[in-house]
């Protein structure tokens, strides 16, 4: 016997069909994306932890490239100094030789390094001119330009205030020194010995005479002074490295556990997926031919 649908019937297959249609849309889109769902409301009650974990990955990130930076710049900071320190060294070797030339000579080269480490650049600043971008923090390279000084900090341009750089939540780190913090003994010693070059006991010659010998056997230990500064900034650099590669670690390890932490939150089980996938096309196919039929079994049919 022929049966005629009612529109209840057709309705409720209609229903069926779309709801059909969607539950395959939402799961082939898992399969596409990846992801529970493309947008917070997707994930309902997660979504406020989804977000929190987000933020915290980007300032993990931003902090980890923030500490890269840094590791370059004290990187170029420790190069500087320990040419600094070489030439330090050369100065100390120069102001205990009898040979007034040689001690002229070496003083100048030595003048010259440590002027031209001074004024290093890293990534087109200057390391050791505080904020100050515009000049190289030693304005001379020239000796003889420290005899028309009052004092030797006049060849000094950097202005007072260090690079500061925030690595983690809780810590902002100074990461440049001052031209005038780490040269400035050494500097004091090469206006002394210029002084005294161009005064009334000078030029230096060989044989040095006794005020020149005097002199350079006063000067010594203030250039080993000078030395053991140096030293001191470097090693005040390493730790600030040692400090700074942690951090870099610390940075990385934690993006770890968030991606891993954002991944359990908004990865789709990938064959949970295509299984639900294969589930709603055979409903979809069903309630397809459900609709079709009770659409070939209208009253109309009999009526015309």
């Amino acid at each position: 016997m022929a049966r005629v649908s009612t529109f209840a019937a057709n309705q409720s297959a209609l229903m069926d069909l779309m709801k059909a249609q969607k539950a395959m849309f939402d799961a082939q889109k898992q399969l596409t994306t990846g992801k529970l769902a493309t947008d917070l409301k997707g994930v309902g009650h997660q979504a406020e932890t989804l977000s929190a974990t987000r933020g915290a990955l980007q300032r993990a990130a931003s902090y980890e490239e923030a500490a890269v930076r840094t590791a370059a710049r004290l990187e170029s900071q420790d190069i500087a100094m320990e040419q600094m320190a070489e030439a330090i060294t050369d100065l100390r070797l120069a102001v205990t030789s009898k040979d007034g030339d040689y001690t002229m000579h070496q003083t100048r080269e030595a003048f010259y390094k440590v002027a031209n480490a001074l004024n290093t650049q890293h990534a087109g600043v200057y390391i050791f001119g505080g904020t100050r971008t515009d000049a190289a923090p030693v304005a001379t390279n020239d000796l003889d330009d420290l005899v028309g000084m009052t004092n030797a900090s006049e060849a000094f341009v950097n202005n007072d205030r260090r690079p500061q750089v925030q690595l983690d939540n809780n810590l902002i780190m100074e990461t440049g020194m001052l031209a005038s913090d780490v040269g400035g003994e050494v500097f004091d010693s090469f206006k002394r010995i210029a002084d005294f070059n161009a005064g009334a006991n000078g030029p230096f010659d060989s044989p040095l005479s006794a005020a020149q010998d005097a002199f350079l056997i006063s000067e010594i230990q203030n250039v080993i002074t000078a030395l053991d500064n140096i030293y001191v900034k470097i090693g005040e650099n390493g730790a600030a490295q040692s400090t700074v590669e942690t951090l870099t670690t610390s940075h990385a390890d934690r993006q770890l556990f968030l991606k891993q932490m954002l991944s359990d939150l908004e990865d789709v089980d990938m064959a949970e997926a295509a299984t639900r996938f294969q589930a709603a096309q055979t409903a979809l196919d069903v309630s397809a031919k459900t609709f079709s039929s009770l659409s070939q079994v209208s009253l109309l049919q009999y009526l015309r």
